[in-house]
């Protein structure tokens, strides 16, 4: 049996009206990832960004911390990478400090990360997980 093109043109208002009902109960919560500087004596130039945003260049005094917050888009495939250098020893570096949900339990935070910047290199909420480029 065939629909009409105003039968199926309801049916398909009901559902679009249903997710828009289903999605606004839904809430994202904000992922935030702190990079805190544990070089000592340096300062650290961090910049990071994602396919959408780019936060530009930031200064981090050893000891302190620079946090960025954002939501994951929809399909889960928020990349956050940060590109980071330090005086004339620590060359600049890019690290991916943040991977959506889609690309599975690749990395030990889901929404809440803290990377330690040290002489050795960079760990993800206390795992290593590389080290300063050559």
């Amino acid at each position: 049996m065939m629909m009409s093109k105003q039968t199926l043109s309801c049916v398909v208002l009901v559902v679009v009206v249903h997710l828009m009902m289903i999605m606004k109960h839904v809430t994202c919560v904000p992922t935030v990832v702190t990079l805190r500087n544990e070089i000592p004596n340096e300062i650290l130039h961090v910049d990071c960004y994602s396919k959408v945003d780019d936060l530009g260049w930031q200064t981090v005094a050893f000891g302190s911390s620079y946090v960025i917050s954002f939501e994951q888009n929809v399909q889960g495939t928020t990349i956050f990478v940060c590109d980071f250098s330090a005086g004339t020893t620590y060359h600049i570096t890019s690290v991916i400090v943040f991977r959506g949900f889609m690309y599975g339990p690749s990395m030990p935070c889901s929404t809440k990360c803290t990377w330690t910047i040290s002489p050795s290199g960079f760990y993800d909420n206390g795992v290593f997980s590389q080290s300063w480029a050559p």
